[in-house]
């Protein structure tokens, strides 16, 4: 028979199970938001772009039969060129805003609520 004292929050079983379920959910969560993070943040493969045309580390190397210098030159270059177009990439997106906020300043509020509206934006100081 159970006893009133043996039901609550302070009995061992409550504890241990509470305890293993809370564990539980956060390794699968820590495994999800791993898995996520790991394909929206990896590393951009070596790759170089030209006319277009992508062609990978891994094809260059094996198309041109690279020595191990040449890998390790090549590699190089592919990683400079990588931290180059990522700043490039953040100065168009620096020019866009500038471009934004000074289109904004000619508008009328009408205007931006709209100018918002095509871009699915919220107003900065509207509530969602």
């Amino acid at each position: 028979m159970l006893r009133h004292e043996d039901a609550g929050w302070t009995n061992p079983r409550v504890i241990a199970i509470l305890s293993i379920v809370f564990l539980c959910g956060s390794a699968f969560g820590a495994a999800i938001m791993r898995a996520y993070l790991h394909s929206k943040m990896a590393a951009p493969t070596h790759a170089f772009v030209y006319h277009g045309k992508r062609v990978s580390f891994d094809t260059l190397r094996s198309e041109l039969h690279l020595t191990s210098t040449q890998e390790r030159t090549v590699s190089s270059v592919l990683d400079d060129f990588a931290k180059y177009y990522q700043n490039l990439e953040e100065q168009r997106e620096d020019v866009a805003e500038a471009g934004k906020r000074r289109i904004l300043g000619v508008l009328d509020d009408s205007q931006q609520q709209r100018f918002y509206q095509l871009f699915n934006e919220h107003p900065p100081n509207a509530q969602p």
